[in-house]
């Protein structure tokens, strides 16, 4: 048995040290810079990445230790061959699509295989490197039985663990510090899951405010790992720049615009423009805010902390004044830093009770246009009281009945919906009842017709519609969840939309069609122009997970599955369209 241990930990390190160096392959898509902390974290990271994989490959192998010497190395060195060869075909795969193999790849390498490009001399070459990483994983495993090199594996494997927890250290210190160079080497590692924890560090004091800032200003070509926008907004200024306003409404879901629930937005919507078939990108707050602001899919958050989005670029080149009003914390969740950069917010942190902090920031909007009143502005409002538990003042006149707010832990498949969703609508209608008193002092100081007002949702909120116990959102991606009313009032524009639209379009559409920009629509944007019917792939994100939807299907993607299902109905199974994989391509290699 005491062999068979040696074995073991020689057997584990060898393996770590041959994942490290496939790992290492992918780098070619990681902008290297001078700073030594990222430069340092860099070889922790991938040395850590590859001890996870490879102590996964041995705690599966681990009883097999109890076997024939010659069954043992050859079934070690099959497990661990098998997973250097995928180390080594994703790779190749994240040199050509810039993503690493998944549920959804290999499901779509056996129901699309033409859509992945490759032919069956690829395939053939394929079967030949597994064949070699086989054997040479074999060999390796041999060796690894019978050297007689004394090998201190238990130490350096020591030392390899504290690297890990060292690299995992550095990103948490890393992410809280706006450290870009660290941030965007995630997505070069495959099934990296790097630690942050941000609110703890600042409690503890662990933040320091001016390496933040120097954070904020290092050469975004050393940074990022998202080249965004693809070429520098061209932009003049005009006599008649519109001011423009984005409002979202907390967990507002497609089916609560209505006459009866938002009259207001209803009747701006029906003067102006309504699209009826709109997705966010995400079941959350931040995937969705990304898609709105970068006009790309979320998973490139992590490359665009060293950007700004391209609206807010086109803003400062046209001479806008900014008004930031968030009745939410915007800091602790990074959402100030990743959309806001540069910006002194009027308020990012929530004030009590909420309901109060949404009624408050139609005044300070007013005290903000009245400062500079012959200026253009660019104002984004975030209203919250419809986020659960669906806040309204008091002897709020509701009009829906039974009303009750909702604590999402206490609910159950068996709790009755119909009192928590007429709050939810009473919510709505209580903000809805805000965005009017805005277009009346829009009115009132003459700024109405030189408006653009678009108001939406960060994303959806369910309330156990499909029977499966879902309440909330970040649970999955149906309609109930992603789907959400786009409104907006653009003078000299009207019409009812129906074809499919996302918040990927949104941005790019004022900056090219309002604002004069004269930029192609795909240097800003992985979506099209609200005014172009071409058909939609949007890839949304959790915090947790992500889906890909195309048509009406949802590809939900799961550690070693994929759900598919209807976007109308999670209970309805559905087939992948084709053409999805060669969609995914496109949309996750359009900024890399």
């Amino acid at each position: 048995m005491r062999s068979a241990l040696r074995f073991f930990f020689r057997f584990w390190l060898v393996n770590t040290a041959i994942a490290a160096g496939l790992i290492a392959v992918n780098l070619h898509a990681y902008q290297w810079s001078g700073q030594f902390t990222a430069n340092l974290y860099v070889p922790l990271a991938i040395l850590g990445q590859a001890f996870a994989l490879s102590t996964l490959v041995c705690l599966l192998a681990a009883p097999l230790l109890l076997l024939p010497k010659p069954l043992r190395i050859a079934t070690f060195g099959l497990l661990a061959g098998t997973g250097q060869f995928m180390l080594l075909l994703n790779s190749q795969v994240f040199s050509v699509y810039r993503f690493h193999i998944d549920a959804f790849f290999i499901k779509m390498f056996f129901t699309e295989f033409t859509g992945l490009g490759v032919g069956w001399r690829t395939v053939a070459l394929g079967v030949l490197a597994l064949v070699i990483c086989l054997g040479a994983a074999i060999f390796l495993a041999l060796w690894a039985h019978n050297a007689k090199t004394k090998l201190p594996a238990k130490r350096a494997l020591a030392f390899v663990f504290v690297a890990t927890l060292s690299g995992q250290a550095l990103h948490a210190w890393g992410y809280a510090h706006n450290m870009r160079n660290i941030v965007s080497l995630t997505h070069v590692i495959p099934w990296y899951v790097p630690l942050t924890a941000t609110t703890d560090m600042e409690r503890w004091g662990l933040i320091n405010p001016e390496w933040v800032e120097d954070s904020s200003n290092i050469d975004i070509s050393l940074a990022s790992s998202m080249n965004y926008p693809l070429a520098p907004l061209e932009c003049t200024a005009s006599n008649e720049q519109p001011n423009i306003i984005f409002i979202t409404l907390e967990s507002w879901r497609f089916d609560q615009y209505s006459p009866e629930i938002t009259p207001n937005l209803f009747s701006i919507g029906e003067a102006s423009l309504a699209f009826n078939n709109h997705l966010s990108g995400g079941a959350g707050t931040s995937p969705g805010m990304f898609s709105l602001f970068f006009g790309a899919p979320y998973l490139y958050w992590d490359g665009a902390f060293s950007l700004r989005p391209a609206l807010f670029q086109a803003t400062d080149l046209l001479g806008y004044n900014h008004h930031i009003i968030v009745n939410q914390n915007m800091v602790d969740n990074k959402r100030q830093q990743a959309f806001f950069k540069g910006i002194d917010p009027i308020q990012n942190m929530p004030e009590s009770p909420l309901y109060q902090g949404d009624i408050n920031t139609l005044t300070k909007l007013n005290q903000a246009i009245d400062a500079s009143p012959s200026e253009p502005f660019f104002s984004y409002i975030m209203l919250g009281s419809s986020h659960f538990p669906y806040y309204t003042p008091p002897n709020y006149n509701k009009p829906f009945l039974p009303a009750e707010m909702l604590a999402i832990t206490n609910a159950k498949a068996d709790t009755d919906p119909v009192p928590h969703l007429n709050q939810y609508a009473n919510s709505a209608h209580f903000l809805d009842g805000l965005i009017g008193q805005l277009k009346t002092n829009l009115e009132q100081r003459g700024l109405w017709e030189n408006t653009i007002l678009v108001v939406t949702g960060d994303h959806g909120e369910e309330f156990n519609d499909q029977g499966q116990n879902y309440w909330g959102h970040g649970s999955n991606f149906s309609r109930y969840q992603v789907g959400v009313p786009l409104v907006i009032h653009w003078p000299g524009k009207q019409g009812q939309v129906n074809y499919r639209t996302s918040h990927e379009d949104i941005a790019a559409t004022i900056i090219t069609e309002a604002m004069g920009c004269n930029n192609d629509f795909a240097e800003l944007s992985t979506g099209y122009s609200l005014f172009d019917d071409q058909p939609r792939t949007v890839i949304a994100s959790s915090y947790v997970n992500k889906a890909i939807i195309m048509d009406n299907t949802v590809n939900e993607l799961y550690p070693g599955f994929v759900k598919t299902y209807d976007l109308n109905n999670i209970n309805n199974p559905a087939s992948s369209p084709a053409g999805l994989l060669t969609e995914v391509q496109r949309i996750q290699s359009h900024f890399r």
